[in-house]
């Protein structure tokens, strides 16, 4: 995180994220507000039962405070998104870290359409968002970008697509937008966005598995994450539109988890 400060348990400090294993939420600021608190609030709650064996002691309010001072303390423009980045550890101490200003204010359909490849490399509980499924994360892109491509869409070994919490993925075919099942405890907040977004068009939202044949079938791909959506320009030789994920990222604006 290229901030100078951190907010660990409500204090400001000049000092960086702890080491060690976590999870996480990406949270959406624009002018120092953080978005869909309570929902990013209750993710952290549920995977820290599951998987920590506590109920950390944070509300949305006090979530949404922590992280307005630690904008203000960090001198984030208000003029364009940044994304606090909370940590909660297996301790229960909570960290938070503000990422570079973005270039849009707030929600966007994100110009850069990168080219993409599929790995086998599903995460550890990929519903989950883990530190994990974070660095799994990393290397896939990493990898991706040293075979000629942006990003790496994930699949498990018999080639069943892998749909990330914290940047689920997203298949349109007519006007259907298709996405893998979750239970409704593990569905993230860049998940409901889309899913409520949809709500408002004419589209219909499906759930389904995903497979290597369905992403060469499919007229778009997208994911979605902190900063809006993304869509996928080609997979190899097979070129993918951009229609519906604009009609979805002009829509996300107005929804409220």
């Amino acid at each position: 995180m290229p901030s100078r400060y951190i907010s660990r348990d409500g204090e400001i400090l000049a000092d960086r994220f702890t080491d060690g294993p976590y999870i996480f939420q990406n949270v959406h600021t624009l002018g120092g507000a953080a978005r869909h608190t309570a929902a990013h609030t209750a993710l952290l709650r549920a995977a820290a039962k599951s998987l920590f064996g506590f109920d950390p002691e944070i509300t949305a309010d006090e979530l949404r405070r922590r992280i307005a001072r630690l904008t203000e303390a960090c001198r984030m423009p208000s003029r364009v998104s940044v994304r606090a980045v909370v940590r909660l550890y297996p301790t229960g101490s909570i960290e938070i870290a503000c990422d570079e200003p973005s270039i849009y204010a707030g929600y966007v359909l994100r110009s850069l359409r990168p080219d993409a490849i599929c790995l086998r490399m599903a995460p550890p509980l990929p519903s989950l968002p883990t530190s994990a499924a974070e660095h799994t994360r990393l290397l896939a892109d990493t990898m991706a970008r040293t075979r000629g491509a942006r990003t790496a869409i994930l699949t498990d070994s018999d080639g069943t697509v892998i749909s990330e919490s914290a940047q689920p993925i997203f298949i349109v075919n007519g006007y259907t937008v298709s996405t893998p099942a979750v239970s409704a405890a593990e569905e993230s907040v860049e998940r409901r966005l889309v899913r409520e977004s949809l709500r408002q068009t004419d589209m219909t939202f499906a759930e389904r598995l995903i497979t290597l044949d369905t992403l060469a079938a499919a007229d778009e791909i997208f994911t979605a994450d902190h900063r809006g959506i993304t869509s996928i320009a080609r997979i190899g030789r097979k070129p993918y539109m951009s229609i519906i994920a604009e009609r979805v990222a002009s829509r996300i604006e107005n929804v409220t988890l």
